[in-house]
């Protein structure tokens, strides 16, 4: 899953906004929103292609990509 907000930070952090940026994925801001959003299925080429456009670095693709959802434990 994608951490939503670190990948909407980091997005505000550059300037950019992602309209401007799913011409560069290339796919509609529709798309690349619902994929941030978890909504729908990112893969790998658009993963990479973020990764050059913010920024992100190979030590930060965890951080970004593969957030885990966390279980409620207490009852």
């Amino acid at each position: 899953m994608i951490n939503t907000a670190k990948m909407k930070g980091r997005i505000a952090e550059k300037e950019k906004t992602i309209q401007a940026i799913a011409p560069d994925i290339p796919c509609s801001p529709y798309t690349l929103g619902q994929q941030i959003g978890n909504k729908a299925p990112m893969n790998l080429d658009t993963a990479k292609r973020l990764c050059e456009i913010l920024d992100i670095s190979d030590d930060e693709f965890i951080e970004f990509f593969l957030q885990t959802k966390l279980q409620n434990t207490t009852k």
